[in-house]
């Protein structure tokens, strides 16, 4: 795991399911985690459409969401006709530098597919 990640997961952009998840498990994230995920797979399908057929400004890469002590980060891994899968990972703000971070599950995401 990267420096401040809490929880990984693998999400299904057309059933909005968790496909693999690991790290933390507290009380709180595997129920969390499952709610948010058809949230984080509209999103995504959300912000693809909003591109538009051309996609002018390119793919969708990465959304970021921050809170006073989390940040959340979703990577599109692949995206083809509404079928994806979504890199989910979870840091604690308070030992995470969001740059890097970003950075680094960039650069993770292509051995997923491997």
């Amino acid at each position: 795991m990267m420096a401040g990640a809490r929880a990984a997961a693998l999400i299904d952009v057309g059933t909005g399911m968790v496909v693999r998840a690991a790290g933390k498990t507290g009380t709180d994230l595997p129920d969390a985690l499952q709610a948010a995920a058809a949230s984080l797979a509209d999103e995504a399908r959300v912000a693809t459409s909003s591109l538009g057929q051309a996609h002018p400004g390119g793919d969708l890469d990465q959304i970021m969401v921050t809170t006073t002590a989390r940040v959340h980060l979703t990577k599109v891994l692949e995206f083809r006709q509404g079928d994806a899968l979504l890199l989910f990972v979870d840091f604690d703000r308070a030992l995470t530098n969001q740059a890097l971070a970003a950075l680094q599950v960039g650069e993770l995401a292509p051995a997923l597919l491997a």
